[in-house]
């Protein structure tokens, strides 16, 4: 047992502070698993305030751990005056069954001509002018919801820390990308980012300085000193630097300069793999941020850049807390304390939310190892699991017009060349194959790194508004396709479909017929498919581990019905992992696009081995 000589707020200010501590903080992020843990529903939690906060309570005191993340996950997120897009929220027990994770559901909330709009009034004049038309309720109604909310967040603090629970977080505000992002939608926030950027760019600087203002309000309300920053659709894993040094950035500085002016701790949080970003961190004042990692990016990467100058936060991941075994959880903890806490600056912590299906077994071994563990500085462990890097694949050579415009991301002129194509009478076949090929150039590139999900994004949405036209050419007469059918699916409990989006036009390119059952889909109905269509491969994704139990249902469907011989089931997705892949009972794990593509090739053209399936 550590001799601990610092109290929990003085532990995490000198962690932020890159000095010398006691022991690491340790602590989950916990919201929705506290409430699972304690037997109680999804639907419980959102329909009643002091379910959650109980739960959250009990689960502290049980646990151990030295801090909670916020008193209540189910009322809205720390409202202020519009600190985030005003995204609509499908609620368990009145949109999703009553034990679901309650999820976004994203939709366009303002259009591309509102740019100007928002240029001119600001985000908080925009929303208060335009937020009755995306909702049901007033601008009334929504402020006196917001004053609630607000009322009983410090209602609800008050009785956490006189339980002994501190609570850490002052507000939750989205960066100004993740916020315009979320309210176009990613796709068409990606074409907006190339198609009229000075229009966003315009928007943004107008409004940035409204979310600032709206988290300090909030922060100032309930009197705490922490802004989680959210931000994800930034990171080298969407978009190449010089969309992150435009569009990000600048503002992110602006953020980071105001909270700590205000005596605000500024808590960044980094979802997916900002590798490429990190060191752009070195420029944010020493010893006043947090970078939070989600164990997308390689923490041990960030604890070389970053060492001696900010707090690492993290990263302890969710599928190893859902699947993992005790020991495994531990290993993995001594490791981050070894090596990212050597020198002091961090914070063991869950990679993002603390699954909802966490065992609890292994959060008390995080828990344990976090508060006992002293560290062993230059101890050996063996690597932890690697996502593969990206290898140089050849270039396909774009032949025709349409080709290069796919290849260059032109979507007006690409829409416009198939137009005049099939005017002309030329062969949709013809056509269709000039699209595959600009496609092939864009996995090409995306494989090698010169390429981006943004650029997968784009070129997938022209392919598909192409094929929209060609399609109705193509129904009569036209044979199966040459590699045969494969059935794709974000599986029960998740509801997020761009990954999968994605990956089902590739199938389409690389010569499969694809039959896209789209979200939350019941594990019988992807085997039915499967059973009718004869596919010889099954594609899954996944953003939120509830989701792979049902992956794994799939695959035992498809042996009970003697369907599994000559499938190769693949899958991908955020928290997915070679952990997961054996859990489900996969063939094959991956996160890019274009190598499920190659795999599942492989495996109907005969071409697939054992070193393959992995």
């Amino acid at each position: 047992m550590i001799n601990e000589t610092m109290t929990n707020e003085e532990r995490i200010q000198a962690a932020v502070a890159v000095e010398p501590v006691d022991r690491h903080p340790v602590f989950p992020i916990m919201f929705t698993a506290a409430v699972r843990l304690y037997g109680r529903t999804q639907a419980e939690a959102w329909a009643d305030h002091n379910v959650a906060r109980d739960c959250m309570i009990r689960c502290f005191k049980e646990y151990g751990y030295d801090y909670g993340s916020k008193p209540n996950f189910y009322w809205p997120m720390l409202p202020g005056k519009h600190c985030a897009a005003p995204v609509r929220l499908l609620i368990p027990g009145r949109h999703l069954a009553e034990d679901d994770l309650g999820q976004i559901d994203e939709r366009v909330l303002f259009e591309r001509e509102d740019y100007d709009k928002i240029a001119a009034l600001g985000w908080n004049g925009f929303w208060d002018e335009h937020y009755e038309k995306i909702s049901r309720k007033t601008l009334e109604q929504f402020t006196t919801m917001q004053q609630m909310s607000n009322d009983l967040y410090v209602e609800d603090m008050k009785i956490c820390e006189e339980q002994g629970m501190p609570i850490f977080m002052g507000v939750a505000v989205d960066s100004v990308m993740m916020s315009f992002s979320l309210c176009r939608t990613l796709m068409e926030f990606t074409r907006d980012l190339y198609e009229v950027p000075d229009k966003v760019e315009a928007a943004m600087r107008a409004s940035c300085d409204d979310l600032i203002g709206n988290a300090i309000q909030v922060c100032k309300n309930n009197g705490k000193s922490l802004a989680f920053t959210v931000m994800e659709r930034s990171s080298g894993f969407y978009y190449r630097l010089p969309i992150f040094e435009r569009f990000e950035w600048p503002f992110l500085q602006r953020y980071v300069d105001a909270f700590v002016s205000e005596g605000i701790t500024p808590w960044l949080h980094f979802d997916t793999d900002y590798g490429l970003n990190l060191p752009y961190l070195k420029q944010l004042p020493k010893g006043k941020c947090i970078c939070d990692l989600d164990g997308t990016t390689d923490i041990f990467k960030a604890k070389e850049i970053l060492k001696g100058h900010m707090c690492i936060s993290g990263d302890v991941p969710a599928a190893l807390l859902s699947l993992g075994k005790p020991e495994d959880v531990e290993e993995y903890c001594k490791r981050l304390i070894d090596e990212v806490g050597d020198g002091g600056g961090f914070m063991l912590t869950t990679g993002c939310e603390c699954p909802i299906d966490v065992k609890p077994e292994n959060l008390r071994a995080m828990v344990e190892t976090g508060k006992n563990y002293r560290g062993k500085k230059g101890r050996v462990v063996a690597e932890p699991e690697k996502r593969a890097a990206k290898g140089v694949s050849p270039k396909a050579e774009p032949t025709g017009e349409i080709a290069q415009a796919i290849a260059g991301l032109s979507f007006d002129k690409a829409t416009k060349l198939a137009d005049q194509a099939i005017a002309e009478g030329k062969d949709p076949l013809a056509i269709v194959n000039e699209c595959r090929v600009g496609m092939e150039l864009v996995g090409d590139l995306y494989s090698s790194g010169e390429y981006f999900l943004s650029e997968l994004i784009m070129s997938a949405d022209i392919f598909k508004k192409v094929m929209e036209k060609l399609e109705p050419l193509l129904a009569e007469g036209q044979g199966a396709s040459a590699l045969g059918a494969v059935v794709i699916a974000t599986p029960k409990g998740d509801i997020h479909d761009l990954g999968k989006n994605i990956v089902a036009g590739l199938f389409k390119v690389g010569g499969f017929e694809v039959f896209d059952l789209g979200v939350d889909v019941e594990p019988e109905a992807i085997v039915d498919k499967v059973m009718e269509t004869k596919a010889s491969v099954v594609a899954m994704s996944a953003l939120i581990t509830p989701t792979f139990a049902s992956m794994k249902q799939v695959v035992e469907l498809l042996e009970e019905r003697n369907l599994r011989e000559g499938k190769f089931v693949i899958i991908g997705g955020g928290p997915t992992t070679m952990q997961v892949r054996e859990y489900v009972g996969a063939d094959a794990w991956t996160l890019d696009p274009k190598e499920g593509i190659n795999r599942s090739r492989d495996f109907v053209q005969g071409g697939a081995s054992e070193a393959s399936r992995k």
